[in-house]
């Protein structure tokens, strides 16, 4: 579906990416990793034409062909890192903001079937309820959901995840990531998801890249990829690594020298040679 070829970006003369190659396949999970400011977001900025590459090509369907922004809004869909609200809309007209590529016109406005899109989906995300709630009362977590609904309603083909779920709790993000991964299995989306839990890519993403100060570490199958020299060298922390009944890796960080505390009373006894500090 899609092809990307060498690409590099600037910010001015700081290089962000450096010479990322890869390919995403319809109906992918793709896993996007790495430590902040290894570039995560910038490549989803590219990919979605809101930034230029300094060089390189990005191919949709075999073509490098400008794409148009009417285009770009009907394919490809984005959940950002940081949803910032200005206006004070419901949830469903947020929600609707996403059918906006599929309007026949401006005058027209939303159809029956761009409204029932969205009802279904405020049902999916078991949010019926909030559906006519000011965003604005909404909690991070609240509001995130709306967020990934709109981006749901739009019907894109590839779907651009910037740490969707950062905001969500446990249950949530579990959800949301069964919905991606559902959407991937039965649509053919090509998902690609900005992640920093290891263990979730390990779960849902059918492949892992790994980025680092810009460069395209890694890339391939989670139980490759996810390896006790691999985590120490692209995190700088020992991890043990295991797997779980499906052979999936399952990541547990180890502590750096890790100091031994005691029991309660007000005492913090550390190891050898530290101090032990009372009462505080």
């Amino acid at each position: 579906m899609v092809n990307v070829y060498s690409l590099s970006f600037a910010y001015h003369k700081r290089r962000i990416l450096k010479d990322i190659s890869l390919s995403l396949k319809p109906g992918e999970f793709l896993g996007f990793l790495g430590p902040n400011g290894s570039g995560k977001s910038t490549f989803l900025k590219n990919l979605l034409g809101f930034l230029k590459p300094s060089q390189g090509r990005i191919l949709f369907a075999g073509s490098d062909t400008v794409l148009t922004r009417t285009f770009r809004s009907k394919r490809l869909a984005f959940v950002p890192q940081n949803s910032r609200l200005s206006a004070s809309l419901s949830v469903r007209d947020l929600m609707l903001m996403g059918r906006l590529p599929h309007i026949r016109d401006r005058w027209t406005g939303y159809g029956k079937e761009d409204k029932q899109k969205v009802e279904e989906m405020l049902k999916t995300l078991g949010i019926t309820g909030m559906a006519d709630r000011d965003v604005m009362s909404l909690s991070g977590g609240e509001l995130q959901k709306v967020i990934i609904g709109r981006c749901l309603v739009q019907e894109g083909d590839l779907l651009l995840l910037d740490e969707a779920t950062s905001g969500l709790d446990l249950n949530h993000t579990i959800e949301i990531m069964e919905l991606m991964r559902k959407k991937a299995d039965e649509e053919g989306k090509t998902i690609v998801a900005v992640l920093h839990d290891l263990n979730l890519a390990s779960q849902y993403c059918d492949r892992i890249v790994l980025l680092k100060d810009g460069c395209l570490r890694y890339q391939g199958l989670p139980q490759e990829i996810l390896t006790e020299t691999v985590v120490e060298e692209i995190y700088g922390i020992r991890a043990v690594v295991t797997a779980d009944e499906a052979g999936r890796p399952l990541v547990l960080p180890r502590r750096a020298a890790a100091p031994v505390w005691g029991g309660g009373g007000g005492n913090i006894t550390q190891g050898a040679g530290w101090c032990t500090m009372n009462g505080f």
